[in-house]
């Protein structure tokens, strides 16, 4: 008995020794007893699984978006042009051949105009806004629906340069870039696809800045120029990541700005955002 009760010690402690080295500073645990693995804290785990949710939802955003913000900033840009793409277009109608001495009175230029196109009824006048434009009048065609007729009047000879179908002002050119910029010209469901696409914005530029923060932090310098500026030591694959993130780093605070002005002049953003500016001036 008493030599059997000597040997259960010893096997006792190899089994320790067994369990220090499994368990022990190689495998990065401390020399104490292990806890139960429901109290162990998994702070890598858990960000890897952020991060995987993070990936895709700033893919699936990214391929949500990016052929709307192609149009989006072509069209935006191309609308700040219309007033040249207009002159450009509608010379003949919007400009007058020579510049004469004496303006002929507003009310002969109506008439002219409204000989030429009787029908509809006067709906204002556009007087030229410089010494070689021609005088507006728009008439109200209940046939046009919400688009007016807009007859241009030389006002130094009250001749009819010519008519446009204009919507509320706009050349047919101005409103077509309009339309493509706000619905894509297709209708409702563009018009619902671009507040989507708008929304939807934000999570794939909030997304990628937690990516690009998250993984700077890991791998290169806590400083302002590892995260603003692209690591150009990377070759392929890593190399295009970090020029995409350091761009969208920089234009983060744009794209947002883009998204946030835009969801004001949407169907169902715009009209929640009314509300909202409504009750502020009820409650000033």
């Amino acid at each position: 008995m008493s030599r059997r009760t000597e040997e259960i010690p010893q096997n006792e402690h190899k089994q320790n020794e067994t369990e220090k080295n499994e368990h022990g500073p190689a495998a990065g645990r401390p020399d104490g007893p292990a806890k139960p693995s429901s109290e162990r804290p998994r702070p890598a785990r858990s960000w890897a699984e952020v991060r995987h949710l993070l990936v895709r939802l700033h893919f699936y955003a990214g391929v949500l978006v990016a052929p709307f913000l192609l149009v989006a900033a072509l069209t935006g840009l191309a609308y700040t042009l219309t007033p040249q793409l207009d002159r450009l277009v509608y010379g003949d109608q919007l400009r007058v051949e020579r510049v004469g001495d004496e303006v002929r009175p507003l009310a002969e230029q109506i008439a002219a105009a409204r000989a030429a196109y009787p029908e509809g009824t006067l709906a204002s006048v556009i007087t030229p806004p410089g010494p070689e434009d021609t005088t507006r009048i728009v008439l109200a065609v209940p046939e046009l629906g919400e688009n007016q007729r807009t007859v241009f009047v030389d006002p130094y000879t009250a001749e009819v340069r010519g008519e446009l179908t204009t919507w509320f002002g706009s050349t047919p050119l101005t409103t077509w870039l309009d339309d493509l910029h706000r619905n894509l010209h297709l209708g409702e469901t563009g018009r619902l696809y671009s507040e989507v696409a708008a929304s939807w914005l934000w999570v794939a530029v909030a997304g990628g800045l937690v990516l690009w923060l998250g993984r700077a932090r890991g791998l290169r310098a806590r400083s302002a120029r590892g995260v603003l500026l692209p690591d150009r030591k990377a070759k392929g694959v890593r190399r295009t990541r970090s020029w995409h993130a350091a761009t969208g780093v920089w234009l983060a605070l744009g794209l947002l700005f883009l998204s946030a002005t835009g969801l004001t002049w949407s169907n169902y953003g715009g009209e929640r955002f009314g509300r909202l500016l409504d009750a502020a001036n009820g409650n000033a």
